[in-house]
Parts: C-alpha cells; sequence; structure tokens
C-alpha cells in the first residue's frame, strides 16, 4: 500500500471562508497560490522576492505539505503585485484586503489522495473501515510529517536540552546524517563531525554556510553551546523542533487516555514513526460521551489541565525520565513553549471513495481515490492509515509506504519494529527501480534519461558497460554498449542483431556467432567461427561464408570465373526422344528406381 507515490497522487486545497477577509482595498494583496513539490516556505521566499518585500511581509494561514499539489492564500504587505507560473509554482492575485490572513480564517483543507499498490484484500479492509469511519471519531494525533527530525536522524533535540546536553542537541541539528539528504549536503556535515571539537578550524570550514555563526560563538566563547545554539540557528528551525517535541508529548498523553477509556483489549493501533498511536473500531455510549468532553491541550508555562489530562502528561514525563516543570521553565530562545487548545476527535467530512482501478505503475495491483475534508491542523495520512488499518486482531503483517517511507504496522501490543530509515530507503530504491523497470515501456522518455542516451526498454538490466547502447532486453548481464532484441545477453561485445552474439560475440547477425563468432550472417558461424556469414555455414571451426563446411584459408579460395552462356541450340528432351538418347535412358532408369 503506497501514499503519494508520485506528486500528483496528493491534492490539498485549503478553504478559506469568502467573508473572512473583505475585498474592500487595502495595503494587503491576497494571492492564491498553489505549489507542487515546495514547501509553504519555500513558496512564501519566492513571493515575497516577486513583491520586493521582506519575508516577514508575507502571511498564510497554515503550513502545506511538501509532497503533493497544494493550494491556499497568502497575503502581502505592500509591494508589486506578482502574477508567475511555472511547472512547480501558480501565484494568482486575488484582490486587496485590509489585514493579513491569520490561521483563524481556515476553515480547513479538501483532500483528494490516490492509494496505490493495493491487492484485493487491501480494498475490502478499506471499505470497511470507510463505512466504520463514517460512524466514528477518531483521536486527533498528529502525524508524521510534524516529526521530520526522526526521519533525517536528528532525533528530539528538546529532549537532549532537557537532559542538560546542549552539544549533542547543536550537533544534531548541524551534523546529523540523513538518509534522505542530498550529497553535496551529507559530505559537508561529515566535514563538520569530523573536525567537531575544533571550533577555530569549523568557523573556517563553515564560512557563509550554515552553522558558520554557531562555530564561530564556540571559537570566540569557549564550549558555550546554548549559547551557540541560540545566535546560530535560525529562529525557524528551532521552532520546528519545539513543536516536535510538543507535539510527542501531546501523541503519548492521548495515547494513554484511550487505552484508559476503551481497554487494553479494544484498542487497535496506527503506524507512526515516534510511537504507534491507540485508536479504536468501536465505542459504547458511554465512552464515546468520554472521549468527546476530554479536553488535552498542548503544554506550554500557564496551561490549565483537568485531572484526567494531568494524570496522562504525568505518565509520559516519567516514561521520558525528568519532570513536566522542566518542560514548562524551558527558557532558550526559540525553545520557549506556549500551551495552545486542540480538538481532542476529528471526524472526516464528506468521506467518500472512487471505484477501484488498475494501477498503471503496479502491475496487476489496483489504485482507489479517496476524497474528503478536515479542519485546519488535521492530518490526512492519519486518516488514511485508519482506512488501511487490519480488521481484526492477528491480522498478516502489513506495511505501508508514505512517498519514500515505510511504516510497518505494530502487532496488537502495539509493539513496532525499530525505525531503519536506511534499510527501509534502500528498500524503497530497489523495490522503486523493479517498478519503473515495468513502467518505462509506455514512457520511453524517462528510460532514455534513467539508462543513457540509449532508447531501449530493460536494456542493461544488471553491470552493464557504458550505457549508450539501448535494446528490448538486451545486454542483460554485463553486456557492452551495443543493443538489440536479447541481443549480446552475456558478455556481448559492441554491435547489435536479433539474438545475435550470443556469448562473447562481437557484430551483429540473425543468431550468428553464438559462441566467439565475430561477424554476422544467418545461423552462420555457430561454433568458432571466424568473419564471414553465411546460411549456416562454417558450423564447426569455419571462417567463411558458403555451404561448404571444412574451413579453408583466403590463399586457397579460387577466383571466380563466369559461366559459359548456355547453348541456345541443344536440344531438350521431349516425349518423342529417340530411344537411345541421354534422355530416354535417364527416364527408363528413374522408372526402375521407383519399381
Amino acid at each position: 500500500m503506497r501514499l503519494k507515490r508520485t506528486v500528483n497522487d496528493f491534492r490539498v486545497s485549503e478553504l478559506l471562508d469568502d467573508d473572512s477577509l473583505p475585498h474592500m482595498g487595502g495595503n494587503f494583496t491576497i494571492y492564491r497560490i498553489t505549489k507542487k513539490g515546495l514547501t509553504t516556505f519555500e513558496a512564501a521566499d519566492i513571493l515575497a522576492k516577486g513583491a520586493g518585500v521582506e519575508r516577514a511581509n508575507v502571511k498564510y494561514a497554515g503550513l502545506k505539505d511538501k509532497d503533493g499539489i497544494t493550494s491556499q492564500v497568502m497575503t502581502v504587505e505592500g509591494g508589486k503585485t506578482v502574477s508567475f507560473r511555472d511547472q512547480s509554482l501558480t501565484i494568482r492575485l486575488l484582490g486587496k484586503t485590509n489585514r493579513h490572513v491569520e490561521s483563524t480564517d481556515s476553515e480547513g483543507n479538501s483532500f483528494e489522495i490516490v492509494v496505490r499498490d493495493l491487492e484485493a484484500d487491501d480494498m475490502r479492509r478499506l471499505r470497511v473501515n470507510m463505512l466504520e469511519l463514517n460512524k466514528l471519531h477518531i483521536p486527533n494525533y498528529f502525524d508524521d510529517q510534524r516529526f521530520g527530525c526522526l526521519r533525517h536522524g536528528q532525533g528530539f533535540v528538546v529532549r537532549q536540552l532537557l537532559k542538560g546536553r546542549p552539544e549533542l542537541a547543536l550537533r544534531a541539528m548541524l551534523a546529523a546524517p540523513s538518509p534522505y539528504g542530498p550529497d553535496v549536503i551529507e559530505t559537508f556535515k561529515k566535514g563538520i563531525q569530523r573536525r567537531w571539537g575544533n571550533w577555530e578550524e569549523l568557523a573556517s570550514y563553515t564560512k557563509h554556510r550554515r552553522g558558520s555563526s554557531a562555530f564561530e560563538f564556540l571559537h570566540q566563547n569557549g564550549d558555550d553551546f546554548v549559547g551557540a545554539i541560540e545566535r546560530g540557528i535560525a529562529s525557524r528551525e528551532k521552532t520546528i523542533h519545539l513543536f516536535a517535541y510538543q507535539s510527542f508529548l501531546w501523541n503519548r498523553a492521548a495515547t494513554h487516555f484511550v487505552k484508559s477509556v476503551v481497554g487494553e483489549e479494544n484498542v487497535a493501533w496506527l503506524p507512526h514513526d515516534a510511537a504507534p498511536l491507540a485508536v479504536y473500531r468501536e465505542l459504547t455510549d458511554e465512552q464515546r460521551a468520554k472521549l468527546q468532553a476530554f479536553k488535552l491541550p498542548l503544554l506550554g508555562p500557564g496551561v490549565e489541565l483537568n485531572e484526567d489530562a494531568a494524570r496522562c502528561y504525568k505518565l509520559v514525563f516519567r516514561e521520558e525520565g525528568f519532570d513536566m516543570q522542566q518542560f514548562l521553565d524551558l527558557d532558550i530562545s526559540g525553545f520557549r513553549p506556549l500551551h495552545e487548545e486542540r480538538q481532542f476527535l476529528i471526524t472526516p467530512e464528506f468521506l467518500r471513495g472512487a471505484p477501484a482501478e488498475s494501477d498503471e505503475i503496479y502491475k496487476r495491483r489496483h489504485k482507489m481515490r479517496i476524497r474528503f475534508s478536515l479542519p485546519r491542523g488535521h492530518y490526512a495520512t492519519l486518516v488514511c492509515k485508519r482506512l488501511l488499518m487490519p480488521t481484526e486482531k492477528d491480522y498478516m503483517h502489513l506495511r505501508i509506504w508514505v512517498a519514500r517511507h515505510s511504516l510497518d504496522w505494530p502487532d496488537e501490543m502495539g509493539r513496532a519494529k525499530t525505525l531503519d530509515v536506511a534499510a527501509e530507503k534502500l528498500y524503497h530504491d530497489e523495490r522503486t527501480r523493479r517498478v519503473l523497470n515495468k513502467y518505462d515501456r509506455d514512457h520511453p522518455e524517462q528510460a532514455r534519461k534513467r539508462y543513457g542516451s540509449g532508447d531501449g526498454y530493460r536494456g542493461k538490466r544488471e553491470g552493464s558497460g557504458s550505457g549508450s547502447g539501448g535494446g528490448y532486453r538486451g545486454n542483460r548481464e554485463s553486456s557492452g554498449s551495443g543493443g538489440g532484441y536479447r541481443g549480446n545477453r552475456e558478455s556481448s561485445g559492441s554491435s547489435d542483431g536479433y539474438r545475435g552474439n550470443r556469448e562473447g560475440g562481437r557484430d551483429s547477425g540473425y543468431r550468428g556467432n553464438r559462441e566467439g563468432g565475430r561477424d554476422g550472417g544467418y545461423r552462420g558461424n555457430r561454433e568458432g567461427s571466424g568473419s564471414g556469414g553465411g546460411y549456416r555455414g562454417n558450423r564447426e571451426g569455419g571462417r567463411d561464408g558458403g555451404s561448404n563446411r571444412q574451413p579453408r584459408d583466403d590463399h586457397d579460395r579460387k577466383p571466380y570465373v563466369k559461366p559459359a552462356p548456355r547453348d541456345s541450340e541443344k536440344p531438350k528432351p521431349s516425349s518423342d526422344a529417340p530411344a537411345d538418347s541421354p534422355w530416354a535412358q535417364a527416364k527408363r532408369d528413374k522408372a526402375n528406381d521407383n519399381d
């Protein structure tokens, strides 16, 4: 099962109340931003640059996913009017207003999601769970998108700060290796790791690059890692790490409450990067009422917790190994938490699924298109996980892919496999390679880019040489540069042909030069043949073409002599030929042979 397999598989459109931003003029310009493969931050940077204003003059109601096609509203204070369109971004003017757009202006998002790589039982589960989800609420967990720090190997930076390890926190933010990072950035991080502790050298190594301010501060002030974090890490990055840990605490507290209400025997689980999430399949009226009435805010100074919420957070911090007050008292620039109310249960609206279709990427599998709407701040991938969840306990092992990232379903006790991002990326790349080999049949342009300048399908499967030639199933194993229909199967040379040069061959021919052959011919030179071709000529050790089976040297070849013209007066056989003529004698011999 796969989500976000292509960018077009995940579409999000922000729902905005038309009356929330009056189009009555003002100094604020409203734009509809449609982006593809970009983060909200990247789109806002482009808009600010186009309008000629500072980045702080661009506001939006919420963040949208990078892996998909998303549409949202942004406002710009001042600046010039922008109109822009390319493959990744469209900026469309909507009008003028008297204030910036705010998060409270958003009524939510509508989603259209394609789920791929489905087998028959996957589609059955999806339909069964869709009926359940139309009757039940699910806890409003933060999904994996909030926890990029885990996928990129950084871990929870705030946890390191709370445990008194600011050096580890700084090192994680600046030098933690990521299996998804570009090679240039990962090489740069390795250079930081090798030089760690030599702040003067690191300040020179990172000059005008990320981390230079932090290492320059350490060079001037010694090992003041808290100060280096405050001065050397961007506020936006620190805020993302704070939100990630704050969201993790909320998820864990919500899981404890769900288990206490529905009971261990009725709990089902959803996969998650940080920890499995507890859900349920059915509720009594009493349980439903208790869940709906529960209030669980995000933690911050001045937060008010009811008895159940305080108990759940206490359990979480006991697991974390420190007191909740330490988190509330955190006083590092960029890491000061703020409390926030959060709805505990959500219900997807207008949930519906289109009929299954054949999957054009994963052959012999199916895809389904799902549509629904959610209030702002809720996660569509969480709804998809609930729709694909096993329908009973002790179910077969399930795995779901979200973009490049795989998740294994927890068992009935909520135990999940340890996240191994490097191994899962390797598995994904291998799986994708096999699928693309099938997919390229209908996309020759992509095949040419993938395999080099040749234009063949499935060419150069394993260990191929120069990668320039193409052919249908050509050069299967360690072949050279040429292509052909099943040409050059094993260690073949440079040229192409129809099944030519199977083993060690160089040039082309119809089944020519099967073993050690050099040039082409129709089944010519099968074993050890030399340069000439011919119809089954020189099968064993032969060199030239023709019907002669025995080899001969070139200097023994007789010159060609044109035959003499046929004598037109030469008599022809006839039924009234003399009895002693050669033709009559031949006719009698033939009759005797037949007898």
